[in-house]
């Protein structure tokens, strides 16, 4: 497989993952208007290949396992507001390059990603999930996964 469709590959990955963040948002906010209740709406009605995953059983996050006394809820602390705006980021310059390079912590491993989505990297800027942090965002030419040169960087 050559580099543009590891690229492309690496990119409908992190769209997919962006996708399910979504779904999974949603119903979190469903679960927690029907008070923290199992979700009593059907499921998608084409099988998903990750659902096909074994592990551990899925709490959604956000969602205590037993509702909290009202003591515990006096308790928390509303979540600090940003006014940082978020950068813009710019179109790739074919000339010079050829995808994004993010780096981020996922569960407090450093990771990288190559994409090549603009709008979708736009939108993982406005996520807000504690296991999950952007450090680094740059435009890059990709020779391979380990040679390649920063052009711009963004974040």
């Amino acid at each position: 497989m050559g580099i543009p469709q590891e690229i492309r590959i690496l990119d409908l990955l992190a769209f997919r993952d962006a996708e399910f963040l979504r779904v999974k948002e949603c119903e979190d906010k469903i679960r927690q208007i029907l008070g923290g209740e199992s979700f009593p709406f059907p499921p998608p009605p084409v099988p998903l290949p990750s659902a096909s995953r074994k592990g551990k059983a899925f709490r959604p996050a956000g969602l205590p396992a037993e509702p909290p006394s009202r003591a515990a809820k006096a308790k928390e602390a509303p979540a600090p507001e940003t006014d940082t705006p978020l950068p813009e980021i710019p179109p790739l310059d074919p000339t010079r390059e050829n995808c994004y390079r993010l780096v981020f912590l996922d569960k407090g491993e450093t990771k990288v990603s190559y994409l090549q989505n603009r709008r979708q990297l736009q939108e993982m800027l406005t996520l807000h999930c504690p296991s999950f942090q952007i450090t680094c965002l740059e435009t890059a030419l990709l020779h391979t996964l380990d040679n390649f040169t920063t052009v711009r960087r963004i974040l």
